[in-house]
């Protein structure tokens, strides 16, 4: 059994960009795009989640 470690994101923060992901993703495909949201937008979301994701991963420790 391993320690935890507390440099690893909490399931809140997990949780929390996962509802910021879709939230955007389904507002941009649906309100936005007309439900066409090519895959070049989806991936510039992803990356942008994942950077907020890391950004604010740091700024906690």
């Amino acid at each position: 059994m391993e320690p935890i470690q507390k440099d690893k994101p909490s399931a809140g923060l997990f949780i929390i960009m996962t509802l910021v992901y879709f939230g955007a993703y389904f507002g941009l495909k649906y309100g936005v795009m007309g439900g066409e949201l090519p895959w070049l937008y989806n991936l510039g979301l992803i990356v942008l989640c994942l950077g907020l994701a890391l950004l604010l991963r740091n700024r906690v420790k």
